[in-house]
């Protein structure tokens, strides 16, 4: 209505300028009513301009054309008359145009502005997050190794300790501490098997137990093809997923899997889970899978530690048993296959190791042999 309103309004200040000024010229002019119609076809539009179009053209053959006051128009009257009307709708339609032009180049720059802004805040936050991720990687280079090997060094200043443990304890706190989770599970490969190693929750019952093949489970996948795996809810639903009963973490919704890697290789698996759903983002994977990387190493060099270690023990343990077996056949003319045998019945009879059996023997031995 205002648009109608507006046309009428100017339309109207157009006559009146008009019959005002009449009577300083001798023959009717129309010079008002062209910027009455471009005015309202600017500001109300192309119908608001096509309407004041229709009253000027009323009013100006109503009160300006002979006979006045009539809408009749004379013959020697409807050529100019009829300039008029095309020129009113010529400077309608230019004013109109004009108008759309102008508030399409306005949306255009407000749409641009607008673009423009959203790209920055993007590029800006990018750029933070670039930041973050720099700074956390750098972080990790320097911060991950020292934690590891000062536990390593602590390893080393207790023989009886075994190193891998100590290590994989680490890069479990490590881990929880830099990506949000309810639950971290470190898998190691052994033998083409990855054996549950170490865990954030106590699993006393699974640590050291749990074996999963290459390829089995979303674990074995992740060893299998070296790739991260993120699911962000029901994580059970998932055709890859291996369901252990013993571990209540399996109920759990969200689930991230990243390959431990060491020189290409893989070594081992680290799992990540939350009781709720969790959508990791890129910045988390990259980060745990960063954690992977650095960790590797320690982590290969730790469990081979642990197999040279073992080995020796093996070894001390052959040359005692070796050691007591002579003495029983020396002492009881025994055959080595029967001295083994009587080693291995007094160890289940007694509760005690075949080790400690042979100390006891070459303990003996040595006592007697100093009495004499």
């Amino acid at each position: 209505m205002w648009r109608y309103g507006l046309a009428s309004l100017v339309v109207a200040t157009a006559l009146a300028s008009t019959l005002l000024l009449r009577p300083l010229f001798s023959y009717p002019f129309f010079f008002f009513f062209f910027p009455a119609v471009m005015g309202a076809a600017w500001f109300g539009g192309m119908t608001a301009g096509l309407f004041s179009v229709l009253l000027s053209t009323l009013v100006v053959d109503y009160f300006l054309v002979p006979p006045l006051y009539s809408l009749a128009v004379k013959a020697t009257d409807v050529a100019y008359f009829g300039a008029f009307v095309i020129c009113s709708l010529v400077a309608t339609w230019i004013s109109s145009a004009k108008r759309q032009r102008e508030d399409a180049l306005v949306d255009a720059r407000d749409q641009l502005q607008a673009r423009v802004a959203e790209n920055s805040a993007e590029l800006y936050k990018s750029q933070t997050e670039l930041q973050e991720s720099e700074r956390g990687l750098r972080f990790l280079a320097e911060v991950i190794p020292q934690h590891i090997w000062s536990g390593a060094s602590k390893v080393e200043a207790e023989p009886a300790a075994a190193p891998l443990p100590e290590v994989l304890e680490r890069v479990v706190e490590f881990a929880v501490s830099l990506v949000k989770c309810d639950s971290c599970f470190i898998y190691v490969l052994e033998e083409d098997e990855l054996i549950l190693r170490a865990s954030k929750n106590p699993h006393a019952e699974a640590v050291d137990r749990l074996k999963l093949r290459m390829g089995q489970g979303i674990t074995g996948w992740v060893a299998e093809h070296r790739q991260p795996v993120a699911v962000a809810t029901n994580a059970v639903d998932d055709p890859r997923f291996r369901l252990f009963n013993e571990l209540p973490e399996d109920r759990f919704e969200s689930f991230l899997s990243v390959p431990v890697l060491s020189r290409g290789r893989v070594v081992g698996v680290m799992n990540l889970q939350n009781r709720s759903p969790y959508q990791y983002g890129d910045r988390e994977i990259r980060l745990l899978s960063t954690i992977g990387l650095l960790v590797g190493a320690e982590i290969e060099m730790a469990r081979l530690e642990a197999e040279r270690s073992h080995l020796s023990e093996k070894l001390v343990e052959r040359k005692l048993l070796d050691r007591a077996k002579g003495i029983l056949q020396r002492e009881f003319k025994m055959t080595e296959e029967d001295a083994y045998l009587t080693l291995q019945r007094e160890s289940r009879k007694r509760g005690r190791s075949m080790k400690e059996i042979a100390e006891s023997i070459l303990l003996n031995e040595d006592i007697r042999h100093r009495r004499e």
